[in-house]
Protein backbone atom coordinates (compact mmCIF):
# COMPACT_ATOMS: atom_id res chain seq x y z
CA UNK A 1 0.00 0.00 0.00
CA UNK A 2 0.98 3.45 -0.59
CA UNK A 3 0.63 6.50 1.72
CA UNK A 4 0.21 9.95 -0.01
CA UNK A 5 -0.04 12.75 2.68
CA UNK A 6 -0.65 16.74 1.77
CA UNK A 7 -3.61 15.49 -0.83
CA UNK A 8 -5.96 18.59 -0.13
CA UNK A 9 -2.58 21.18 -1.27
CA UNK A 10 -1.17 22.24 -4.20
CA UNK A 11 1.29 19.83 -5.04
CA UNK A 12 0.01 16.48 -3.27
CA UNK A 13 -2.93 17.10 -5.34
CA UNK A 14 -1.13 16.62 -8.27
CA UNK A 15 0.96 13.73 -7.11
CA UNK A 16 -2.03 12.01 -6.43
CA UNK A 17 -3.97 12.58 -10.02
CA UNK A 18 -0.82 11.46 -11.45
CA UNK A 19 -0.64 8.29 -9.13
CA UNK A 20 -3.98 7.54 -9.46
CA UNK A 21 -3.51 6.91 -13.34
CA UNK A 22 -0.36 5.20 -13.22
CA UNK A 23 0.37 3.14 -9.83
CA UNK A 24 -1.16 -0.73 -9.38
CA UNK A 25 -0.64 -0.23 -5.80
CA UNK A 26 -3.84 0.84 -3.61
CA UNK A 27 -3.27 4.28 -2.27
CA UNK A 28 -4.34 5.71 0.84
CA UNK A 29 -4.78 9.62 1.10
CA UNK A 30 -3.87 11.71 4.73
CA UNK A 31 -4.94 15.20 5.09
CA UNK A 32 -7.34 17.03 6.96
CA UNK A 33 -9.95 16.69 4.26
CA UNK A 34 -8.58 12.85 2.69
CA UNK A 35 -9.19 9.33 3.96
CA UNK A 36 -7.28 9.75 7.34
CA UNK A 37 -6.57 12.97 9.47
CA UNK A 38 -2.32 13.56 9.23
CA UNK A 39 -2.39 12.68 13.12
CA UNK A 40 -4.87 9.68 13.48
CA UNK A 41 -2.07 8.54 10.89
CA UNK A 42 0.23 9.41 12.93
CA UNK A 43 -1.39 6.98 15.67
CA UNK A 44 -2.75 3.87 13.25
CA UNK A 45 0.92 3.73 12.49
CA UNK A 46 2.39 3.39 15.60
CA UNK A 47 -0.51 1.11 16.98
CA UNK A 48 0.35 -1.21 13.79
CA UNK A 49 -3.01 -0.64 12.56
CA UNK A 50 -2.07 -1.17 8.67
CA UNK A 51 0.34 -4.17 9.32
CA UNK A 52 3.16 -4.89 7.03
CA UNK A 53 0.89 -3.15 3.80
CA UNK A 54 2.65 -0.01 3.44
CA UNK A 55 5.60 0.05 1.57
CA UNK A 56 6.20 3.88 0.62
CA UNK A 57 4.97 6.83 2.05
CA UNK A 58 5.66 10.22 -0.25
CA UNK A 59 5.15 12.78 2.39
CA UNK A 60 4.06 16.25 0.96
CA UNK A 61 1.84 17.55 4.24
CA UNK A 62 3.28 20.50 5.90
CA UNK A 63 3.04 24.20 6.61
CA UNK A 64 4.35 25.92 3.37
CA UNK A 65 3.88 29.20 4.58
CA UNK A 66 7.31 31.40 4.12
CA UNK A 67 6.14 34.12 6.33
CA UNK A 68 4.75 32.14 9.47
CA UNK A 69 6.32 33.32 12.66
CA UNK A 70 5.06 31.17 14.92
CA UNK A 71 7.56 28.42 15.94
CA UNK A 72 5.26 26.60 17.03
CA UNK A 73 3.03 26.01 15.11
CA UNK A 74 6.01 25.59 12.35
CA UNK A 75 7.97 22.90 14.75
CA UNK A 76 4.61 21.32 15.00
CA UNK A 77 3.93 20.04 11.43
CA UNK A 78 7.38 20.63 10.06
CA UNK A 79 9.35 19.13 11.91
CA UNK A 80 7.90 17.44 14.79
CA UNK A 81 5.14 15.36 12.59
CA UNK A 82 8.34 14.24 10.32
CA UNK A 83 10.42 12.91 12.94
CA UNK A 84 7.58 10.90 14.35
CA UNK A 85 7.24 9.75 10.20
CA UNK A 86 10.16 8.72 10.01
CA UNK A 87 10.92 6.70 13.64
CA UNK A 88 7.85 4.87 11.99
CA UNK A 89 9.43 4.51 8.86
CA UNK A 90 12.72 3.41 10.34
CA UNK A 91 10.89 0.99 12.93
CA UNK A 92 8.79 -0.51 10.14
CA UNK A 93 11.33 -0.56 6.85
CA UNK A 94 9.39 1.58 4.82
CA UNK A 95 10.83 4.20 2.13
CA UNK A 96 9.85 7.58 2.68
CA UNK A 97 10.15 10.31 0.02
CA UNK A 98 9.54 14.00 1.18
CA UNK A 99 9.13 17.25 0.28
CA UNK A 100 12.08 19.54 1.84
CA UNK A 101 12.85 23.32 0.29
CA UNK A 102 15.30 25.07 -2.09
CA UNK A 103 14.24 27.65 0.86
CA UNK A 104 17.14 25.51 3.19
CA UNK A 105 19.89 27.01 0.60
CA UNK A 106 19.14 30.75 1.48
CA UNK A 107 21.24 32.97 -1.13
CA UNK A 108 23.28 30.11 -2.08
CA UNK A 109 25.28 28.04 -3.51
CA UNK A 110 21.81 25.62 -4.12
CA UNK A 111 23.90 22.35 -4.61
CA UNK A 112 23.00 19.57 -2.28
CA UNK A 113 26.18 19.03 0.13
CA UNK A 114 26.50 23.30 0.67
CA UNK A 115 26.26 24.60 4.31
CA UNK A 116 22.66 25.93 4.55
CA UNK A 117 21.48 29.53 5.39
CA UNK A 118 17.84 29.28 5.89
CA UNK A 119 16.00 32.93 6.47
CA UNK A 120 12.81 32.11 7.72
CA UNK A 121 11.17 29.56 9.98
CA UNK A 122 9.64 27.57 7.23
CA UNK A 123 13.02 27.16 5.64
CA UNK A 124 15.03 26.73 9.00
CA UNK A 125 12.24 23.85 9.61
CA UNK A 126 12.97 22.39 6.44
CA UNK A 127 16.94 22.29 7.22
CA UNK A 128 16.65 20.93 10.32
CA UNK A 129 14.59 17.69 9.25
CA UNK A 130 16.94 17.45 6.30
CA UNK A 131 19.57 16.57 9.05
CA UNK A 132 17.60 14.94 11.30
CA UNK A 133 16.76 12.27 8.57
CA UNK A 134 20.50 12.01 7.32
CA UNK A 135 22.22 11.70 10.34
CA UNK A 136 20.84 8.18 9.87
CA UNK A 137 21.81 5.37 7.03
CA UNK A 138 18.12 5.22 5.84
CA UNK A 139 16.16 4.90 2.46
CA UNK A 140 14.75 8.18 2.68
CA UNK A 141 14.71 10.56 -0.52
CA UNK A 142 14.42 14.32 0.43
CA UNK A 143 13.30 16.57 -3.04
CA UNK A 144 14.28 19.91 -2.30
CA UNK A 145 11.53 21.51 -4.25
CA UNK A 146 12.53 25.29 -5.98
CA UNK A 147 9.58 27.68 -7.46
CA UNK A 148 6.55 24.89 -8.33
CA UNK A 149 3.98 26.19 -10.28
CA UNK A 150 0.87 24.81 -11.58
CA UNK A 151 -3.32 23.65 -11.49
CA UNK A 152 -4.20 23.58 -8.03
CA UNK A 153 -2.65 26.59 -6.50
CA UNK A 154 -6.37 28.31 -5.48
CA UNK A 155 -5.72 27.39 -1.69
CA UNK A 156 -2.47 28.62 -1.24
CA UNK A 157 -3.66 32.05 -0.91
CA UNK A 158 -0.47 34.76 -0.56
CA UNK A 159 1.74 31.28 -1.16
CA UNK A 160 0.83 30.63 -4.93
CA UNK A 161 2.74 31.43 -7.76
CA UNK A 162 3.05 34.85 -9.56
CA UNK A 163 1.65 32.81 -12.98
CA UNK A 164 -1.45 32.10 -10.54
CA UNK A 165 -1.55 35.84 -9.07
CA UNK A 166 -0.62 37.19 -12.37
CA UNK A 167 -3.71 35.47 -13.73
CA UNK A 168 -6.71 36.57 -11.25
CA UNK A 169 -5.62 40.29 -11.59
CA UNK A 170 -6.30 39.94 -15.28
CA UNK A 171 -9.99 41.13 -15.09
CA UNK A 172 -8.93 44.07 -13.56
CA UNK A 173 -6.84 45.47 -16.90
CA UNK A 174 -2.84 45.07 -15.26
CA UNK A 175 -1.04 42.65 -13.56
CA UNK A 176 1.47 44.10 -10.14
CA UNK A 177 4.61 43.28 -10.21
CA UNK A 178 7.08 44.16 -7.67
CA UNK A 179 9.73 46.59 -8.68
CA UNK A 180 13.09 45.52 -10.00
CA UNK A 181 11.26 42.52 -10.88
CA UNK A 182 14.00 41.93 -13.54
CA UNK A 183 16.45 41.42 -10.79
CA UNK A 184 15.13 38.87 -9.01
CA UNK A 185 15.97 35.14 -10.23
CA UNK A 186 14.08 32.24 -10.16
CA UNK A 187 14.54 28.57 -10.70
CA UNK A 188 10.66 27.97 -12.19
CA UNK A 189 9.02 24.47 -12.23
CA UNK A 190 6.28 23.01 -13.31
CA UNK A 191 4.12 20.79 -11.53
CA UNK A 192 4.01 18.07 -13.75
CA UNK A 193 7.50 17.73 -14.01
CA UNK A 194 7.71 17.27 -10.06
CA UNK A 195 5.18 14.66 -10.39
CA UNK A 196 7.11 13.28 -13.00
CA UNK A 197 10.19 12.95 -11.20
CA UNK A 198 8.92 11.66 -8.10
CA UNK A 199 6.93 8.52 -9.73
CA UNK A 200 10.30 8.02 -11.42
CA UNK A 201 12.01 8.27 -8.08
CA UNK A 202 9.03 5.73 -6.17
CA UNK A 203 9.49 3.00 -9.42
CA UNK A 204 13.74 2.78 -8.59
CA UNK A 205 13.56 1.74 -4.75
CA UNK A 206 17.49 2.53 -5.00
CA UNK A 207 17.46 5.65 -5.06
CA UNK A 208 18.38 7.67 -1.86
CA UNK A 209 19.31 11.19 -0.41
CA UNK A 210 18.70 14.52 -0.57
CA UNK A 211 18.19 15.98 -4.50
CA UNK A 212 17.65 19.30 -5.84
CA UNK A 213 14.10 19.25 -7.96
CA UNK A 214 14.40 22.44 -10.15
CA UNK A 215 14.70 22.67 -13.58
CA UNK A 216 18.14 24.28 -13.40
CA UNK A 217 17.54 27.59 -15.58
CA UNK A 218 17.34 30.89 -13.60
CA UNK A 219 14.79 33.43 -15.03
CA UNK A 220 13.11 36.50 -13.77
CA UNK A 221 9.69 37.25 -12.58
CA UNK A 222 9.70 40.08 -14.87
CA UNK A 223 9.73 37.25 -17.56
CA UNK A 224 6.73 35.81 -16.47
CA UNK A 225 4.94 39.33 -16.77
CA UNK A 226 5.98 39.46 -19.94
CA UNK A 227 4.48 36.41 -21.52
CA UNK A 228 1.06 37.31 -20.07
CA UNK A 229 1.88 41.38 -22.01
CA UNK A 230 2.29 39.17 -25.02
CA UNK A 231 -0.77 36.92 -24.58
CA UNK A 232 -3.00 39.07 -23.34
CA UNK A 233 -2.11 42.72 -24.31
CA UNK A 234 -2.11 43.62 -20.28
CA UNK A 235 -0.71 46.53 -18.45
CA UNK A 236 2.18 45.81 -15.64
CA UNK A 237 1.87 48.12 -12.49
CA UNK A 238 5.22 48.29 -10.30
CA UNK A 239 4.59 47.86 -6.97
CA UNK A 240 7.29 48.64 -3.53
CA UNK A 241 8.09 44.91 -2.20
CA UNK A 242 6.30 45.27 1.06
CA UNK A 243 8.10 45.33 4.28
CA UNK A 244 7.66 41.50 5.94
CA UNK A 245 9.82 40.04 2.80
CA UNK A 246 12.63 43.01 2.97
CA UNK A 247 15.87 40.95 3.97
CA UNK A 248 13.83 37.76 3.57
CA UNK A 249 13.39 37.66 0.11
CA UNK A 250 15.63 35.27 -1.85
CA UNK A 251 17.32 37.66 -5.02
CA UNK A 252 18.10 34.36 -7.28
CA UNK A 253 17.75 30.58 -7.15
CA UNK A 254 19.34 28.13 -9.58
CA UNK A 255 19.19 24.30 -8.82
CA UNK A 256 22.03 22.77 -9.70
CA UNK A 257 20.65 19.54 -11.34
CA UNK A 258 24.18 17.98 -11.48
CA UNK A 259 22.70 15.10 -8.95
CA UNK A 260 19.26 14.81 -10.07
CA UNK A 261 20.06 14.01 -13.77
CA UNK A 262 22.46 11.71 -13.15
CA UNK A 263 19.97 9.69 -11.27
CA UNK A 264 16.66 10.32 -12.98
CA UNK A 265 16.11 10.56 -16.64
CA UNK A 266 14.34 13.49 -17.75
CA UNK A 267 13.32 16.32 -20.00
CA UNK A 268 11.95 19.70 -17.83
CA UNK A 269 9.59 21.86 -19.27
CA UNK A 270 10.74 25.51 -20.54
CA UNK A 271 9.03 28.51 -18.74
CA UNK A 272 7.56 29.67 -21.99
CA UNK A 273 5.81 25.71 -22.22
CA UNK A 274 5.22 25.84 -18.15
CA UNK A 275 3.56 28.72 -18.46
CA UNK A 276 1.41 28.21 -21.77
CA UNK A 277 0.44 25.22 -20.25
CA UNK A 278 -1.14 26.49 -17.07
CA UNK A 279 -2.30 29.11 -18.47
CA UNK A 280 -4.01 26.72 -21.02
CA UNK A 281 -5.59 24.70 -17.81
CA UNK A 282 -6.88 27.93 -15.83
CA UNK A 283 -8.54 29.16 -18.46
CA UNK A 284 -10.48 26.21 -18.79
CA UNK A 285 -11.30 25.36 -15.51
Amino acid sequence: MLILTGTDGFIGKNVLQKFSKECSEEILTVDFNAQVDPFQFLENLSHDVYGDWITTIIHNGACSDTTCNDPLYIMKHNFDYCVSLFKECKRKNIRLIYASSAAVYGDGPFVENTIKKPKNLYALSKSMFDDYCFAFENNCVGLRYFNVYGPHEDQKGDMSSVVYKFFAQLNKGKIKLFEDSDKYFRDFIHVDDVCDIIYKIYQDRSVTGIYNLGTGQERTFKEIADIFVKRYDVDVEYIPMPSKLVGKYQAYTKADTTKIKKTINHDFLTLEEGVTRYLNFLENA
